[in-house]
């Protein structure tokens, strides 16, 4: 009998083995077969351009899109979120995946058994993320362009002073910086070679790019433009003031991060206390729940711990 269990554990493990050399065998010669020229027939492309194309995802939303309509004021609302964000759809596209998620989770809740309320809860919060993930994506736009601005000014003043015009420079940053300043300043550029004023461009430019500092920038080139001056002396001067305000920026962050890290946990200690509590022993907190002294410990506590974290919030806030 153990000897029959050899040959059967010897037999598995070489096949296995075996296996798992000819799978690497046709890895290679799949990789190989890759990068080798294949001469393909007629009949092959013909049938290839013949055939249907695949409908994807993107394709259905497009169908969609074309019959949602919104105001003329909340169409250039979110056009203006939507290119600050980077994320290159349409508004009608943007409305019709809000919709689609809206419908689907709520659906999906019903289907579920979820009650009606808590349904519709859980739409509204599918509804709203699509908004959510734009703000966050354009804040970390706007905030990566504020972080890119000092070296496009060094690049620029650097530029200027070995013979370049502002545009040059400008075109020269837009090559050389990678998003969002490249493509921004690209896009500015292309707006000005078109015939649109460099007023228009520039205030096209601080829509998409929210940020002080830029329009700053842009403010002191709209008045050199007009008065004169050293062009590249004031990039300089400027390209200064805002390393310092950057550098004292992250100071400020470093010294405020104890604060933070206190409203995070004066936010999350409670609530992970009571959700481990409760997983230990379900029936720890039936009594509060039960009763409605409980239940006015529970808002208070919830009321005081916001409190407390707006007002952490406000402390370690500090504007430069």
């Amino acid at each position: 009998m153990m000897t029959v269990i050899i040959f059967i554990v010897a037999t598995l493990s070489f096949g296995y083995i075996g296996s798992l050399i000819v799978k690497k065998t046709k890895r290679v010669e799949r990789r190989i077969e890759q990068l080798m020229v294949k001469k393909v027939p007629d009949t092959e492309i013909t049938t290839e351009r013949n055939a249907p194309k695949k409908t994807h995802l993107k394709d259905w939303v497009k169908r969609l899109a074309k019959n949602v309509r919104t105001t003329d004021q909340k169409q250039q609302k979110l056009e203006h979120e939507l290119e600050s964000a980077g994320i290159p759809i349409k508004v009608e596209e943007f409305i019709t995946i809000r919709i689609a998620l809206f419908s689907i989770t709520l659906l999906l809740s019903i289907l579920l058994g979820v009650q009606y309320f808590f349904a519709l809860l859980i739409g509204f919060v599918s509804w709203k993320l699509p908004s959510i993930y734009i703000k966050r994506k354009k804040e970390k736009r706007v905030a990566a362009s504020g972080a890119q601005l000092p070296q496009a000014l060094e690049t620029m003043a650097s530029a200027m002073k070995s013979g370049f015009s502002f545009m040059q420079a400008m075109q020269h940053v837009a090559k050389e910086m990678p998003d969002p300043i490249g493509i921004e300043f690209l896009r500015t550029i292309k707006e000005i070679n078109l015939g649109i004023s460099m007023d228009a461009a520039f205030d096209q430019l601080l829509k998409r790019l929210p940020n002080k500092d830029l329009e700053m920038v842009l403010t002191a080139v709209l008045i050199q433009r007009s008065t004169g001056g050293n062009l590249a002396q004031i990039l300089e001067t400027i390209h200064e003031t805002i390393s310092d305000r950057v550098r004292m920026k992250d100071e400020l962050k470093a010294l405020t991060s104890q604060g933070r890290i206190s409203a995070l946990v004066i936010t999350l200690l409670p609530v992970g206390l009571g959700l481990l509590l409760n997983l230990m022993n379900p029936e720890y907190f039936t009594p509060m729940l039960q009763h409605p002294l409980g239940w006015a410990l529970l808002g208070g506590g919830i009321v005081s711990g916001t409190i407390g974290w707006i007002l952490i919030q406000k402390i370690v806030t500090i504007e430069v």
